[in-house]
């Protein structure tokens, strides 16, 4: 793998991680603050899993990449979101 080619796979790596922890935040109703926590931990531990692999033999960040974006795809927001109010109170 070229050096250009292995920046590519790294970003990706690095680009799959980030999107699978961008979850907005919860609103204040106590069941979708849980609901956060969960999904949090669920994708936490989604990517110590595959970054585990990959560090364990399977160097090639492409196919990590792939796993962590399937992976976060089956464990979509079902909360929620909170929501600014633009007059400065929050709902």
């Amino acid at each position: 793998m070229s050096e250009r080619t292995l920046q590519a796979a790294h970003t990706d790596l690095l680009t799959a991680i980030v999107a699978a922890l961008d979850v907005p935040l919860p609103s204040l109703v106590a069941a979708d603050e849980r609901l956060y926590h969960r999904l949090l931990e669920r994708r936490v531990s989604d990517l110590r899993v595959v970054l585990a692999v990959m560090l364990s033999g399977r160097r090639d960040p492409w196919p990590a990449a792939s796993a962590i974006r399937q992976r976060t795809a089956e464990e979509p927001v079902t909360y929620t979101p909170f929501e600014f109010a633009w007059d400065g109170e929050d709902r």
